[in-house]
């Protein structure tokens, strides 16, 4: 930028000096000196707006001589330029498509507003792959500038999903702005995989409901989750000290769902033989296989092959179970 900056400076320097050239030699006025300097300058080849004299031939000789020089160089500079950057441009999302096309059992975000930036930051966080899908805006450059996985289109639209590797996804979040654009969405996602996790943001009541309908596994209404919290605050005011620690934007604890897998030290054992606890987590659930959840669980409860365990615990400890379990899944 700065480059061209001084190209442009070299080029206003030039026409003022012809200007003020073509009104000292052969005393024009301001308007035809800057006429007769810009088309000595771009050598359009115009009629000169008066007869030159002998010494106006002699300036202009040496004004085409040092200007034509530099305003090549100028025009060819800024073209570089502009190439430079739409090819990078152009090999930037070449690499980025390549990255995102690698992936596997990653979360798409469909919205780059404050709720999907915030979403997006507490599964980085978490060390969880995902792509980003959004119109090229604000939304955009924040990705650019976080280097997140990022797809730049509509998400209702299903080429952009696919770009997006909805067929090797392991779950989406719908987080658009607008309810009926999550709703298209969900459908979309729901008729290309049966199996795939969807979740969506929701303004009313009514269109929860209809995005349940369509497909959705979850819906999160904005608004009544931020009553229901502020109704929890209200009746118990001393659980928010809590509810920050495992929900805050600088949270020391986590809260999550960890399958249990072979690999795990603790499968087979019971929950008191487990050592998690003395990992810095505790156990406040178990569910079952067959969808039976255990609240809260006996000490003497066994942790089976393929269950679910709820828990709560440090964030470092809570992310080693978590990968432990991605691994081997």
């Amino acid at each position: 930028m700065a480059e061209i900056r001084r190209v442009l400076g070299a080029l206003l320097a030039l026409t003022v000096v012809g200007t003020l050239g073509f009104m000292w030699v052969e005393g024009w006025s301001v308007f035809d000196a800057l006429y007769m300097a810009v088309i000595t300058l771009t050598t359009v080849g115009y009629n000169e707006v008066h007869p030159l004299s002998t010494a106006g031939r002699a300036f202009t000789m040496i004004y085409l001589i040092v200007g034509i020089g530099v305003f090549m160089f100028g025009v060819v500079m800024i073209g570089e330029r502009v190439v430079r950057a739409e090819l990078g441009n152009w090999l930037g999302k070449r690499k980025m498509q390549a990255k995102i096309d690698s992936l596997r059992e990653h979360y798409i975000i469909c919205g780059c507003g404050r709720f999907g930036q915030r979403l997006a930051e507490e599964m980085a966080a978490r060390g969880m792959p995902f792509v980003i899908v959004e119109l090229d805006g604000p939304g955009i450059e924040v990705c650019r500038a976080r280097q997140w996985n990022h797809v730049v289109g509509d998400a209702t639209e299903d080429d952009v999903l696919q770009r997006a590797g909805l067929a090797r996804a392991t779950g989406i979040a719908c987080t658009l702005p607008s309810d009926a654009a999550n709703l298209y969405v969900v459908l979309t996602a729901r008729l290309a995989r049966r199996d795939l996790r969807i979740l969506s943001r929701a303004t009313t009541d009514r269109d929860a409901e209809k995005l349940r309908r369509a497909g959705a596994d979850k819906v999160i209404s904005v608004y009544t989750a931020g009553a229901v919290k502020m109704a929890q605050l209200l009746a118990n005011p001393h659980v928010e000290n809590f509810l920050e620690v495992i929900s805050g934007q600088n949270k020391a604890l986590d809260l999550a769902e960890v399958q249990v897998v072979a690999s795990a030290p603790y499968c087979g054992k019971t929950l008191q033989a487990s050592g998690l606890r003395e990992r810095g987590v505790i156990v406040v659930g178990v569910r079952h296989g067959t969808g039976e959840l255990v609240v809260p669980p006996d000490p003497g409860q066994l942790l089976a092959l393929g269950d679910f365990l709820l828990v709560v615990g440090k964030m470092p400890a809570i992310q080693e179970l978590l990968r432990q379990a991605m691994v081997e899944n």
